[in-house]
């Protein structure tokens, strides 16, 4: 019997809904011998700006208390990333019914995050989408995201990247 392949989804909310049929391909449609592990990452960026513009504040009153921003901020990002790996998990369940799922969040840079977790899990191969695209893209290295371009570059592992269907 042999080892099972791992794949690492790298999920970020924008993703098309084919993503799975797109692994199958790579997989196989049975999924019997893979292991999917679905990766969110959320950023850790400065946030200042989310809470405290006027503008989207809507009003004149007292800033409230940095914590309580931060804490809702991150209450939020964590209500949301459970939303995303749970719609995904259904997806890539109903696409391979014999395939152990496991989840993964992680926070930080998520190009950096995902090339981490690809050595960490000794994955086979990195699958993630590109960036939808707005209007003509130009083929090169600018045709994908930021993200996607740096993974390409340094993943240890091959990488499948899925186009979003227009």
């Amino acid at each position: 019997m042999s080892a099972p392949r791992r794949f690492l989804v790298a999920l970020a909310g924008t993703e098309d809904v084919g993503l799975p049929e797109h692994m199958a391909k790579v997989a196989g449609p049975d999924g019997s011998d893979v292991e999917i592990t679905l990766l969110h990452v959320s950023e850790s960026g400065p946030r200042e700006l989310a809470a405290y513009d006027p503008v989207v504040r809507r009003g004149p009153w007292p800033l409230p208390k940095r914590a309580a921003i931060e804490h809702r901020l991150a209450d939020a990002d964590k209500e949301g990333t459970v939303a995303l790996l749970a719609v995904w998990h259904e997806r890539f369940a109903a696409a391979f019914p014999a395939a152990q799922i496991e989840h993964l969040v992680a926070q930080g840079r998520p190009e950096q995050e995902i090339v981490t977790a690809a050595e960490r899990l000794k994955a086979d191969a990195v699958i993630l989408c590109g960036r939808p695209r707005t209007g003509s893209t130009e083929p090169g290295p600018r045709s994908v995201g930021h993200v996607a371009r740096f993974v390409l570059d340094h993943s240890p592992v091959p990488v499948l990247l899925v186009r979003r269907s227009s």
